[in-house]
């Protein structure tokens, strides 16, 4: 049996790290090879045996003694989890990896798709080889091929052979067509036995390994800092450590950091034994929650990087599955207090301890009958509800996103040109490319300044300099990409703009209440704002698009989009803890529907209450702890709360800006403002009302951008003190 794999493009003298899948006769030196000194450290007893052969080499049989020794050692045949039990038990410091670090790795064959076969001792040809383990499903492992393709030119005229390993895919076309999808400049090995796996000892997905040209093992672990989690990932890496340690290695030099931990998607163990029952089964207890929670993203053709539709997916995924949610990263829902949302995707403490007793069982299948009945999606290519919306904003041209860098926020203005209002229904945005699109807005500018911007801003073709972003709209950052001056509003001032719809990960619709609708003033423009991640390869988004649904009746009851805004200019570096508080009263009788609350990357924690005029009690609406930009929801009420005029609505954010906070931007501390940059931080939110009178929220987006052009005043002054 053998590691199969399929041709690629190499970047140096061949080396695809091959092995043959038998592991127990891998040898650990071969013909007349000499043997590295790290061997002695990797074979335990073989520097007691060298001693011997040196001692007897002296006598007169000393030959005939050796010869007889080395047939009873049998050419010292080992598998390498035998190898690696023997390690760790003469290195009580190894780590818990059983890393091989400073040792040499036994050669092992890989036969490609053409029935090649290639041998690990071909390393000993070049300088170095980079064995890299990876996923095609895992997000964390496809945001390193590119990092990996730059290394691959940097390094292999210099005799670094990359090789990449995929163990996890359905089959040889399947790992074929992904590759190809993610252009990874190197050869790709398919291991569905994790043969290959199991003799580098590889855990996780992406994990790299670094071989000298004695097949020293000279690093392992993370390719760059540039996740400090599965689910925190930063803007840029401030630690390349496969990068310094190829450098060191071909430069001849000790390697300074030789094992990081790395993080991803594990590598689950081959051969898993199906349990057919226990007390805790797939399809009458688990596959329920899956349903309930889970599939409306996990499910083919949506957002999520792979499924949760069946019992073989959910086994591949239960220790992930078991962990997150234990840990109540998944479902994302951070809400831990206030008034009940009917929109509350949480799993209950029952649910989740079901859920590890089921892993914890081995996974028991159960009987297939007792399986709710499967969920039917609606294309998620096509318009939800009985007839299509009345507005459709597409894409006019491809919007194209480098593989590498920041996240990208781009702002496409459409001109509506409306002579008249228009009475708002419902929303749908629909992604055009799910694995770039992270989340988006719409809102409306009854200014037309935006628009200007657009043509001003704008970057619809490339600038040549190679990996970029480009096509209609242009890069706005978070905010709106520039500070207007409300002095140059000369129409709608008195409803100058406003959101009117967040889209998220399986929330993609937003249906007013009954009899209730925002209004959109005349001579408006549609703006959507998209916000792209990153995926590790150049994505194209080309249908994107949002639509509007319109009631022709003037409304019952009004919509409207208040901000409850916070007190803060900035946030001073250190400050794990730093709390900023706001209020604002209720200008009129009104329910509230909606709550959205905003903060960027130093974002912790957000509550929002309700106090009566004239009393001292405050209601609890909305508690979020651990609260992450990168997974922004809107709260819905299961029924609307009443609010009177004179009441008022208070908020508060907590926000960590000390080095030990995940998300923040790498590098040194530092004092952060109050902006519109992605680098800036805000607080406050947004609160959906509706009323018989048109009155909470009108003039809200000219106050705001007021308060932006007196925040950026502010940071200048004081970095122009020089007091950070």
């Amino acid at each position: 049996m053998h590691v199969r794999g399929l041709a690629g493009c190499e970047k140096s003298p061949p080396w695809p790290f091959s092995t043959k899948a038998n592991l127990k006769k891998a040898k650990v030196f071969q013909g007349s090879q000499p043997p590295h000194p790290a061997a002695d450290d990797f074979i335990p007893g073989l520097r007691g045996v060298r001693r011997f052969f040196s001692g007897v080499a002296s006598l007169p049989t000393g030959i005939l003694l050796a010869a007889i020794l080395v047939g009873l050692f049998g050419g010292l045949s080992l598998s390498a989890e035998a190898l690696g039990a023997e390690a760790a038990e003469n290195d009580p410091a190894a780590p818990v990896s059983r890393s091989r670090t400073g040792r040499v790795v036994p050669p092992i064959r890989l036969r490609d798709t053409a029935g090649k076969e290639w041998s690990l001792s071909a390393a000993e040809g070049g300088r170095a080889a980079v064995v890299a383990f990876l996923n095609f499903n895992c997000p964390v492992s496809n945001q390193c091929v590119p990092v990996l393709n730059d290394l691959a030119d940097r390094f292999g005229t210099e005799g670094v052979t990359f090789i990449a390993v995929v163990c996890d895919a359905a089959d040889i076309d399947e790992v074929d067509r992904l590759a190809a999808e993610a252009k990874i400049a190197c050869r790709v090995f398919f291991d569905p036995d994790k043969a290959a796996a199991a003799h580098f000892r590889a855990t996780t997905t992406p994990q790299v390994f670094v071989l000298d040209h004695n097949r020293v093992l000279r690093y392992t672990g993370l390719i760059d800092n540039r996740y400090s989690s599965r689910l925190v990932r930063q803007p840029k890496a401030d630690a390349t450590y496969l990068a310094d340690a190829i450098a060191a290695v071909v430069a001849g030099q000790a390697v300074a950091i030789k094992e990081t931990t790395p993080i991803g998607c594990p590598l689950e163990p081959a051969g898993r034994v199906i349990v057919e029952h226990g007390t805790v089964e797939f399809y009458r207890d688990i596959e329920p929650l899956l349903q309930q929670h889970c599939q409306r993203c996990h499910h083919p053709g949506d957002v999520a990087p792979f499924s949760l539709m069946t019992f073989d997916h959910a086994v591949q995924w239960a220790t992930d599955i078991k962990t997150y949610t234990a840990d109540r990263l998944m479902p994302p829902w951070s809400v831990t207090g206030g008034i009940p949302l009917k929109n509350d995707l949480a799993l209950q403490p029952e649910e989740i301890e079901r859920i590890g007793r089921w892993v914890d069982e081995g996974c028991p299948r159960g009987n297939p009958t007792d399986a709710p009945p499967p969920l039917v999606f609606n294309d998620p290519d096509e318009w939800q509800g009985s007839r299509p919306p009345d507005l459709v904003f597409t894409l006019p041209e491809a919007i194209h996103l480098a593989a590498q860098g920041d996240d990208h926020n781009r702002t496409i203005v459409f001109h509506l040109g409306n002579k008249q209002e228009l009475y708002l229904e419902k929303a749908e945005f629909i992604p055009g490319n799910r694995r770039a699109v992270h989340h988006a807005m719409a809102f409306y500018d009854g200014t037309g300044l935006l628009l200007d911007a657009q043509k001003r801003l704008g970057t619809p073709r490339p600038r040549g300099t190679g990996d970029e972003d480009y096509g209609p709209g242009y890069e706005s950052g978070m905010g709106l990409g520039f500070i207007p001056d409300p002095t140059q509003i000369t129409r709608n001032q008195d409803n100058p703009g406003g959101n009117f719809l967040g889209w998220v990960p399986g929330v993609g619709v937003l249906e007013y209440p009954k009899d209730a609708r925002r209004v959109i003033p005349p001579q408006s423009d549609i703006c959507v704002q998209i916000h792209y991640a990153r995926t590790g390869r150049p994505e194209i988004d080309d249908s994107s698009r949002l639509g509007i649904w319109l009631d022709k009746t003037p409304p019952k009851l009004y919509s409207s989009g208040g901000i409850i805004d916070t007190d803060f200019k900035l946030i001073p570096k250190g400050d794990a803890h730093f709390t900023t508080t706001g209020s604002r009263e209720v200008p009129t009788d009104c329910l509230l529907w909606l709550m959205s609350p905003h903060m960027h990357r130093l974002g912790k924690e957000f509550r929002v209450w309700h106090q009566p005029a004239g009393s001292s009690e405050r209601t609890l609406l909305l508690e979020v702890t651990d609260y992450d930009f990168n997974w922004q929801n809107r709260y819905l009420p299961k029924e609307p709360y009443q609010m009177k005029k004179g009441s008022t609505l208070h908020v508060e954010a907590i926000f960590d800006n000390s080095a030990g906070n995940p998300r923040r931007v790498p590098g040194p501390e530092k004092t952060v403002f109050l902006g519109d940059r992605t680098e800036d931080e805000m607080a406050f939110v947004v609160v959906g009302t509706m009323s018989v009178e048109n009155g909470f929220g009108k003039v809200e987006w000219l106050k705001y951008l007021d308060k932006m052009i007196q925040a950026r005043a502010f940071r200048l002054a004081y970095e122009a003190l020089g007091k950070d």
